[in-house]
């Protein structure tokens, strides 16, 4: 009986990884539904026009309110009143989430900040709870579980649009546009007016300081995520590595401030890097307590050779180093003619890494997508990932050599910063496929393993 106590153990954690959790699930809808807000609010700050701007607003609205639809109609037992309350669980936690932007209207121009932000918060309580009404009227959705692996992939979600703010802030040159920290020009961070932070676009402002409070809620969702672990999943590793995000998320969020402190590209380049890491172990988290995952079995087994996990390995290793020479192309070239000799070797270097990580890409593509279920999925997804950074690369290429060599925000081309964030992003998320061809590429080996271990013997 002893020796099947690691097999029992196992069962009861996926048990409860798969159980059904409504506090997580509204959990869940809650910051997916705050991120999305983020998003468009992010946009519409950008001052893209009076009518672009407020269907992006009205879009930030409606997500919150699509947020409680999809939390009733999730909650089977839903009805319209119960509904109502759990859509306005959604708004009263995206509330509190938003409470890292509209803090500001404190110190604002506005008369009676402390009203408005009052008003906006029970605005998102009232707008997610209809949502969660007319819910209570549809036809109720089934869920699969897994709120665990679910949770994990809104914060990778989160972490993703982090990067991408990173990004246009190194595009843009803004790493310094904020002098302080942790305050900003003297305020409480969270206190820094919005009317200030939009006010001129041309100084980088916007873009630095809207980093910073993204960094915040990747450092709340991380803490969350940490807590969700603990409790939901009994795996030692998975604690363990719940726990290595989020010191890593505190650690990045020191170097960004000692980076602007310090003045230190050093700090700035490992600070992208490990952006990206957070993101790929996020990303590792919400696979490996996937109810596909838990429950691989016959369906999935696969003949995949050591050598072929092995290709996965290096890819994913090959794909580290290019970031890091990325990086330190990137922050560098802001200092330098990108035709001088020190930027110059960066560039070539990464161009040679670029064509090597693609090659190999290719491979682990194409035999990833030779096989079935999620493995199939990765390594079609992966061709098409590294399709679309080569073409980025060169955009890039181009958009950094036409562009005359100059300093400041106001003179970097929006086409420039444009290409190289989105090079940058893609580069992310061809990071976190190869990672997953190599994941999976493990974990349906294993189960073939298995299962040949416990086959009955002639």
């Amino acid at each position: 009986m002893e020796g099947m106590n690691p097999l029992m153990e196992t069962q009861e954690s996926h048990g409860r990884l798969l159980a059904d959790s409504r506090a997580l699930r509204l959990l869940s809808i809650s910051f997916a539904s705050t991120a999305a807000m983020w998003v468009y609010s992010y946009l519409a700050m950008l001052q893209p026009g009076i009518v672009l701007g407020e269907v992006l607003f009205g879009l930030a609205v409606a997500s919150l309110f699509y947020g409680g639809v999809i939390a009733s109609r999730l909650d089977l037992g839903a009805d319209v009143g119960r509904g109502f309350v759990g859509g306005a669980y959604v708004g009263l936690i995206a509330a509190l989430l938003n409470l890292l932007l509209v803090a500001s209207l404190l110190k604002s121009d506005l008369a009676g900040g402390g009203i408005w932000i009052g008003s906006i918060l029970i605005g998102c309580v009232v707008v997610a709870g209809l949502g969660g009404a007319i819910g209570g009227r549809l036809k109720p959705q089934r869920t699969t579980g897994a709120w665990v692996s679910i949770f994990c992939w809104v914060a990778a979600g989160v972490t993703f649009f982090m990067i991408i703010t990173g990004g246009i802030v190194t595009g843009f040159e803004a790493g310094l546009a904020v002098p302080d920290w942790p305050n900003s020009f003297g305020h409480n961070m969270l206190l820094y007016p919005l009317s200030e932070m939009v006010a001129n676009l041309d100084t980088g402002i916007y873009f630095e300081h809207a980093h910073r409070l993204t960094g915040m809620f990747v450092g709340i969702t991380s803490i969350v995520l940490c807590i969700v672990v603990l409790v939901f999943d009994h795996r030692r590793w998975s604690r363990l590595l719940g726990g290595l995000i989020l010191l890593l998320v505190i650690a990045q969020g020191v170097m960004g401030g000692l980076r602007v402190t310090d003045l230190n590209i050093g700090l700035a380049i490992v600070h992208g890097v490990v952006a990206q890491v957070i993101l790929v172990l996020m990303a590792t988290l919400a696979v490996t307590s996937s109810r596909r995952w838990l429950e691989a079995g016959q369906q999935d087994k696969l003949d995949v050779s050591k050598v072929e996990w092995a290709v996965a390995c290096i890819l994913v290793a090959a794909l580290l180093v290019q970031l890091v020479i990325g990086a330190a192309y990137r922050h560098l070239v802001a200092d330098l003619d990108p035709r001088e000799g020190g930027a110059m070797v960066l560039l070539m270097a990464h161009i040679t890494m670029a064509m090597i990580v693609a090659v190999i890409a290719v491979a682990v593509g194409i035999q990833s997508s030779h096989h079935k279920g999620a493995l199939r999925g990765c390594g079609i997804w992966l061709l098409v990932l590294v399709g679309l950074q080569l073409l980025l690369g060169v955009g890039a290429l181009i958009a950094v050599f036409v562009a005359e060599p100059s300093a400041g925000t106001a003179h970097v081309s929006t086409i420039e910063v444009v290409v190289t964030s989105a090079h940058q992003a893609n580069g992310a998320l061809l990071l976190l496929m190869a990672t997953m061809c190599a994941l999976w590429s493990s974990r349906l080996r294993s189960v073939e393993s298995r299962e040949r271990s416990t086959a009955p013997v002639a």
